[in-house]
């Protein structure tokens, strides 16, 4: 069901049920999907029945009493769900026609081995492009892709157990992981997982090994090496799943056995000499140990020899821009560092957009490093744009919001004597954020807490009563926001303290403070009006 989703999504505008005008109009291949849903699971019980069986009737023909034309209407506007975004509709109608399908006994739905079926990599065409052709013309590209595979599931009749039909999806997934469109990776992932493990190599490799991409990619790096891990299990050794697991410790801070990985990789691949890729993986291992005099050279070398090999490969080169600039700034050498975030920014803003993950992160050494340089307009202008970037991505993460934060209230406002007003225009991005922290059910533990805290407090700083008639509506506005998010930071702050997960007395007390001074702001408020004004504690 949840294939042929995906395909009504993508046909012609032709098919649906014209329901305001009460005319059915049903695409055909609507009608043959809808069909074969009443009748593949349609079991008619043996003739010969031992008389122990038929004492009292059964049914037998258990799609006898579905409504076709239910199911052709449902069909039709699961479609419009798909097309208008529609996910609460979406969502409804994929239970509403799971449930009409007829009931089936497990007897029934056993099946036996797949067909045997080799894993071509020439056929994965979809992960192999580039996609550095903008923001739109990757999204255009990439929806074209799901539109190709929509028709090839359309046309099996197996789903998943079909090889073409699996094989499209972890072709798919990947374009999905180059295109950061991290919540569709995962629930292709989490559909064809039982189907890639049935069929054993290289499928289940295929699956394990990209799976840990996209955790990584979720900031879920202990997943994704025990991912790894069981590669390197079920595999000889190779030089890729080395260096993955090199990757995946240094981002979890294991750097000494990041660096062993990379050391192994080398010697698998038989490189005497170290390749620039080689140097990439060491130099950063020896950039986190902070070895920076024999990284800074290693990177260095890296970045030439990709201008040189692979001059068009704008995005391999912005983030080894992005990882010398942070050599840099880490030696204190913060106007070269900028130098090099810059480049990394340029090149990841014409090739994969301002939504990428990678912008943001490129946007974010940029901030800090002209924090570092002492240019701090400079530097929060590069700070709005790493908020955004982290507020509305489908991997959001409180850590990343909670440090920007930080910068802006203690490193750039006040050293940098900006005015208070500049921190409003991060008002916008934190309710981008604090949505799309509900959405993903990452309000509710002492993490929200303290994150909805620290958007509080800013809020608070450029949202005192003063200012001519619009700046006080607008301060009114953020003091109600900063409400709303302490009164939701409180009790979960309170209960990680009880709990003894951590102890967060001491922003609770901050909490009860932040709260008086907006009671004494918004009574100054009142006093200028003359009349009251009511605190409603709403999201806006």
């Amino acid at each position: 069901l949840a294939t042929a989703c995906c395909v009504l999504g993508y046909l012609p505008a032709s098919c649906g049920v014209h329901l305001a005008e009460g005319v059915r109009v049903v695409h055909p291949v609507v009608a043959e999907i809808a069909a074969a849903m009443l009748q593949a699971t349609m079991r008619v019980l043996p003739s010969e029945l031992s008389p122990v069986h038929r004492e009292f009737p059964r049914a037998i023909a258990k799609s006898a009493h579905i409504d076709e034309k239910a199911v052709e209407t449902a069909c039709a506007a699961l479609r419009k769900s798909v097309l208008e975004g529609n996910t609460y509709q979406f969502e409804a109608l994929s239970v509403v026609l799971r449930s009409m399908m007829p009931p089936n006994s497990g007897a029934n739905q056993v099946r036996g081995p797949p067909q045997e079926a080799t894993l071509e990599k020439a056929n994965l065409v979809w992960s192999e492009q580039d996609y550095m052709s903008g923001p739109q013309e990757n999204l255009r590209q990439l929806q074209g892709y799901e539109a190709e595979y929509a028709y090839r599931v359309a046309n099996s009749k197996e789903g998943f157990r079909d090889p073409k039909v699996l094989e499209g999806a972890l072709d798919l997934a990947v374009a999905y992981l180059k295109n950061y469109a991290v919540d569709k990776a995962d629930a292709m992932y989490a559909a064809t997982e039982t189907y890639c493990m049935e069929r054993g190599l290289p499928w289940d490799v295929k699956w394990l090994q990209d799976c840990a991409t996209l955790r990584c990619k979720q900031a879920r790096q202990p997943e994704a090496a025990v991912l790894l891990e069981e590669v390197a299990k079920r595999t000889p050794p190779h030089p890729a799943t080395l260096v993955n697991l090199g990757t995946v410790y240094n981002m979890m801070r294991e750097h000494e056995k990041a660096q062993e990985y990379f050391e192994a990789a080398m010697e698998v691949a038989g490189h005497d000499e170290p390749q620039k890729d080689d140097l990439w993986n060491m130099g950063i291992a020896k950039k986190n140990l902070k070895q920076y005099d024999e990284a800074l050279p290693m990177l260095l070398k890296a970045l030439e020899g990709w201008k040189q090999d692979e001059p068009h490969d704008d995005v391999t080169i912005a983030k080894l821009h992005d990882t010398v600039g942070s050599c840099y700034d880490l030696m204190g050498r913060a106007e070269e560092a900028v130098e090099q975030f810059s480049q990394a920014r340029m090149l990841f803003g014409r090739s994969i957009g301002a939504e990428s993950p990678l912008y943001g992160s490129a946007c974010e050494g940029l901030t800090k490093a002209l924090m570092h340089a002492g240019r701090y307009e400079e530097a929060f202008d590069r700070l709005e744009e790493t908020f955004l970037n982290n507020a509305d991505k489908d991997a959001i993460h409180p850590t990343p919001l909670f440090e920007l934060l930080g910068y802006a209230l203690e490193d750039i406002v006040g050293p940098g004597h900006l005015p208070a007003e500049t921190l409003g225009r991060l008002e916008g991005p934190i309710e981008i954020a604090v949505k799309n922290m509900i959405h993903r059910g990452l309000d509710q533990d002492g993490n929200a807490g303290v994150v909805f805290e620290r958007m509080a407090q800013l809020l608070l700083r450029c949202g005192m009563a003063q200012g001519d008639d619009y700046q006080q509506q607008v301060a009114a506005r953020r003091r109600q926001f900063a409400r709303y998010l302490l009164e939701r930071a409180g009790p979960l702050i309170d209960a990680t303290t009880r709990s003894g997960e951590a102890d967060l007395t001491h922003i609770s007390a901050i909490v009860n403070m932040e709260l008086q001074i907006l009671d004494a702001q918004d009574a100054l408020y009142r006093k200028v009006l003359g009349s009251s004004v009511g605190a409603q504690q709403v999201l806006p």
